[in-house]
């Protein structure tokens, strides 16, 4: 087996982002994305119960702001969203919603931890390459797929989305902290080591995978609003989400031997553990837990 990763490093999705498992705005998003999702949330359990370094942590997540949307998403599925309040750093007091089940990974440990001894070649080449030397070939490079999806003649557009971030180191916060509103959405997460990560950013500035210090000047004074107690910065960084044209991300078979798992944009991390199983059910030519013929892709 070879994992052969152009955008392999802090940039990526899978080491870049917070790591949230839930899906930012699920009223949005079709049905087959959240029948992933279910799949991926008794996984990822699995994953941490043989990887505890992952750091799964069930935080819940605190919603303030408004996002109607969201909250009669919940409603209608009976969903705890519970009135709770939020003392800032100034002391102030806001009203908020807090959703239990939110879990939080420590997404830079997830693929070392999952890909073991396998190293990452942090190259490119050609399909024709990859497909003379293998009997299957994934696509699966998030922000860069798509000039092996041009290769394979498969008319799916995926881009990358820039998102900024910040380190600091600590602050008193045990849940996820979201905010949403007309100017985008903040957030603060706790880390088990007592760090706390701050974004986000969402910018189509192609590959350009630098940091703007006026953008993270603007989510730190944020997070010093609403924050108490954060410590000094200590990093920052941004990394690409693989934004697509598509409802669902694209899983499964382009040609024989050729198949593709792209397109999962801001719900990466939490879809990745059930699109793994389904790309190795199809390759392996196993009864799929969720139905492959809503992530199948368009005709070539």
């Amino acid at each position: 087996m070879r994992v052969i990763d152009p955008g392999a490093g802090r940039a990526a999705g899978s080491w870049a982002a917070a790591g949230i498992l839930s899906p930012s705005h699920p009223e949005a998003l079709p049905g087959a994305v959240h029948a992933l999702a279910t799949r991926s949330l008794e996984l990822w359990e699995e994953i941490a119960r043989r990887h505890p370094r992952i750091e799964l942590r069930r935080t819940g997540l605190l919603l303030v702001g408004d996002d109607p949307g969201w909250l009669a998403w919940r409603a209608a599925r009976g969903m705890p969203a519970d009135p709770v309040t939020w003392i800032r750093a100034d002391g102030s007091a806001v009203a908020g919603r807090r959703f239990p089940e939110v879990q939080v990974v420590r997404t830079p440990r997830v693929a070392p931890a999952l890909l073991g001894d396998i190293p990452v070649e942090p190259a490119t080449t050609t399909l024709e390459r990859l497909r003379a030397e293998a009997d299957a070939v994934v696509i699966a490079t998030g922000a860069w797929s798509a000039p092996l999806l041009e290769a394979a003649g498969i008319a799916v557009t995926v881009a990358p989305r820039r998102g900024q971030m910040l380190l600091f180191a600590g602050g008193r916060i045990e849940t996820v902290l979201m905010e949403a509103g007309p100017g985008g959405v903040h957030l603060a997460l706790p880390r088990a080591d007592g760090r706390v990560v701050v974004g986000t950013t969402l910018e189509d500035v192609g590959f350009d995978a630098g940091t703007v210090p006026a953008d993270l000047d603007r989510l730190e004074a944020w997070a010093r609003e609403w924050v108490p107690g954060l410590g000094a910065r200590e990093d920052a960084w941004s990394g690409f989400r693989p934004w697509s044209d598509r409802a669902v991300p694209l899983i499964g078979h382009l040609a024989p031997g050729l198949l593709a798992a792209v397109g999962h944009f801001r719900n990466g991390i939490l879809l990745a553990p059930a699109t793994g199983e389904l790309v190795a059910d199809l390759i392996l030519g196993r009864p799929p837990h969720v139905i492959p013929g809503d992530f199948s892709s368009p005709p070539p």
